[in-house]
């Protein structure tokens, strides 16, 4: 049988940028990324959450983008006066990839219960066809690649 999960991949330094009170308007979140286009930000993941009439983005990209996101930040705060931006750099990336994720069922609770059995937490969560991704604490990157690499023999 075929490896579901043939690919772990990781990165060590990431910055994970929070971005709540964002207005919940499609025009103004077009906005938003567009100022961190216009800084030449290359983003990673991306999750968004609705609270009430706004949202809470959290954005992940590599800690070399810190320069360009100072100023994409100073333009954010002065185009969008109630958002409140948070930097995150306590936080490493690690990624399961396969061809057959997108037809197996229940392979994101398998990550999570390997997680769960080390402690290991994670703050953000996303998906594709191909590829789960998760942040989780730096200080355990090293534990998560090695658990993941047991639990799916590669």
């Amino acid at each position: 049988m075929e490896n579901i999960v043939e690919a772990l991949s990781y990165e060590r330094d990431i910055i994970q940028l929070k971005l709540l009170n964002v207005p919940k308007h499609p025009k103004m979140i077009a906005k938003l990324f567009t100022i961190l286009k216009n800084e030449e930000i290359n983003i990673d993941m991306i999750s968004q959450v609705t609270v009430d009439d706004f949202v809470q983005i959290e954005i992940t990209l590599d800690q070399e983008n810190q320069l360009k996101l100072n100023d994409a930040i100073l333009n954010l705060k002065e185009e969008f006066k109630q958002l409140q931006i948070y930097q995150i750099r306590k936080y490493a990336k690690v990624a399961v990839g396969g061809k057959l994720i997108e037809s197996t069922p229940g392979l994101a609770a398998e990550v999570f219960e390997t997680f769960g059995q080390e402690n290991i937490h994670f703050y953000q969560i996303t998906t594709s066809k191909r590829t789960i991704s998760i942040v989780i604490d730096k200080e355990n990157l090293d534990l998560a690649i090695q658990v993941l690499k047991n639990k799916f023999k590669l």
